[in-house]
């Protein structure tokens, strides 16, 4: 069963490279889009901000790690799947149709991440000051800092697998996604740095799951975090997971049973 799941992982991988071209048609947005939020934040908080490098190199692994952390990474042939009613073809396979998607999600935010965040690092590394990303790097920061961007990737899936789930009751994604996604990236920090938000406001932000799935690694890495709420994070991230799962997988068995099928 398991390798059943992994096809479908390396299928869609694959399926993506296909389409490289406009994988690597968004470097350049990437890389413009870090370099323009660095000017703009400089231009305000210069003079006030204690390490403005914390700042640069915030804004860049925003953009290095945006194919995981983004809401904007929308998978139409699944939307349309479920609109047309070709998803009763997800029926004959011999898997689970959640995990399935979920699979299926995973493998192309992972594949648009190869394809697109490397050619950034390689340039963003020998930018002249005070635009060049410089973080330092030990084994132990290494480590946490791919779980906790794991546990994003698989946050920000399960949680973008709601808005497909959505489509059962709306039959277009684009209004739930407008929705979910300008909520996520504000309250994520993806828009503004979350350091910037003032702390009453960040507070309330970390009640939602947003937070965990976008800003919490990237402040880990520049030294925003200690190791106290390093550990907190984590078991959120992972008690968030748990609880969309939860929901996404009884809202989907709720709607494949009224699920209505023309011609059979």
């Amino acid at each position: 069963m398991l390798k059943g799941y992994l096809s479908v992982l390396t299928a869609e991988m694959k399926k993506s490279w296909l389409y490289r071209s406009a994988a690597f048609a968004s470097i350049p947005l990437f890389f413009f889009r870090g370099l323009l939020s660095i000017a703009i934040v400089f231009a305000f908080t210069r003079t006030n901000s204690d390490n403005p490098q914390q700042l640069v190199n915030y804004f860049w692994l925003i953009n290095l790690f945006y194919p995981i952390i983004s809401a904007w990474v929308v998978d139409y042939d699944l939307n349309t799947m479920i609109k047309s009613g070709n998803i009763a073809y997800e029926y004959i396979k011999p898997l689970d149709i959640y995990s399935s998607w979920f699979m299926r999600l995973i493998g192309q935010r992972l594949a648009q991440l190869a394809l697109s965040s490397l050619p950034i690092l390689v340039v963003i590394c020998f930018l002249p000051a005070p635009f060049s990303f410089t973080v330092s790097f030990s084994f132990e920061k290494i480590i946490m800092f791919t779980i906790t961007i794991m546990l994003a990737l698989c946050l920000n899936v399960v949680l973008s697998l709601l808005v497909y789930i959505s489509v059962f009751y709306t039959y277009s994604i684009t209004g739930s996604l407008l929705v979910f996604g300008s909520i996520m990236e504000f309250t994520g920090g993806s828009v503004i740095p979350f350091s910037l938000f003032p702390s009453g406001l960040q507070h309330v932000f970390k009640l939602f799951p947003f937070w965990y799935g976008s800003a919490f690694p990237f402040q880990y890495l520049t030294n925003q975090l200690n190791n106290n709420q390093l550990l907190s994070g984590i078991v959120l991230q992972i008690i968030w997971i748990i609880v969309a799962l939860l929901v996404g997988r009884c809202w989907l068995s709720h709607q494949l049973h009224k699920i209505e099928i023309q011609g059979g």
